[in-house]
């Protein structure tokens, strides 16, 4: 048994979809199973795929009938994952080769961090560097409540979901959810970090491709989003009653003292006061 799963999603991606699979080959770190989820591509995203699978037994080539969106092919991914740790890796971006290592020594060295990340380097479609970005998510606080509240001040872009996690605890998070919560995955985030600290390596270890082709071009173009994370199945409608109704379905699956426990709503009720206005003209125009 290998001991990290890499999930890999595609959809049309043959522009970088090489250079991805290279990167994840090259790990100095090479005890993985690499599993590529295709979300019904139309270009030659599964030919490729299907020739690196022959050439390479660490790799599992899944093909979906029809785009099930970018939600849960990630969560389909984490689904068939064998492995105790576990990362998602994008068909466009690339790694450092010892990010696998230096992860893992991080991770099995602090038993109670349930994610370990290096900083990051946002690159273009040519491959170039753009910027240096470090998220600043060293979480260590001992109480989880101290540990959202920090997430919470610091989280902007969500690089570090491409660090390595413990599968058990990722496990107990709703992951990407459904396709019609937005920001998904920075509230998936918020719930690992109710788990367990994390852990940042300050060495580039994660290198972001920003294209006009990714996801993160136009996040607030809600037809691309709505497109992308659900292929037009759900409706990112009432985005901050969504957002809120997550924070607190993750905080009721925390298992923490009562003392605890209320820290925790005390924080999703400042989340709601400070989005009162926000909140209030969802429900008016909208209802439930």
């Amino acid at each position: 048994m290998a001991k990290i799963s890499v999930g890999m999603p595609v959809y049309n991606g043959e522009q970088y979809l090489e250079s991805a699979i290279d990167s994840v080959l090259a790990q100095t770190f090479d005890d993985f199973e690499l599993i590529i989820a295709d979300n019904a591509s139309e270009d030659r995203s599964g030919e490729i795929c299907q020739d690196y699978a022959a050439r390479d037994p660490r790799i599992r080539y899944i093909r979906n009938e029809a785009n099930i969106g970018a939600a849960a092919n990630y969560n389909l991914l984490f689904a068939e994952a064998r492995c105790d740790y576990f990362r998602w890796n994008n068909a466009d971006d690339l790694l450092a080769p010892t990010l696998h290592q230096r992860c893992w020594d991080a991770l099995t060295s602090n038993p109670d961090a349930v994610l370990a990340a290096g900083t990051s380097v946002l690159i273009d479609g040519a491959g170039n560097e753009t910027e240096h970005y470090d998220d600043n998510l060293h979480i260590t606080a001992e109480r989880p409540s101290e540990r959202l509240r920090a997430f919470l001040d610091q989280v902007g872009l969500t690089n570090v979901i491409y660090g390595l996690m413990r599968r058990e605890e990722l496990g107990r998070t709703e992951l990407m959810g459904d396709g019609s919560v937005p920001s998904a995955d920075i509230i998936f985030m918020a719930h690992l970090v109710l788990q367990g600290k994390f852990l940042k390596i300050d060495e580039p270890l994660f290198y972001r491709r920003m294209h006009e082709q990714s996801s993160s071009s136009d996040r607030y173009d809600k037809d691309k989003q709505e497109s992308f994370w659900s292929a037009g199945k759900a409706k990112l409608s009432r985005p901050a009653w969504k957002r809120i109704m997550a924070y607190r379905r993750a905080i009721a699956k925390t298992a923490v003292p009562l003392k605890e426990n209320l820290a925790l709503y005390r924080i999703l009720l400042r989340m709601i006061w400070a989005n009162k206005r926000r909140l209030s003209t969802e429900l008016v125009y909208t209802g439930f």
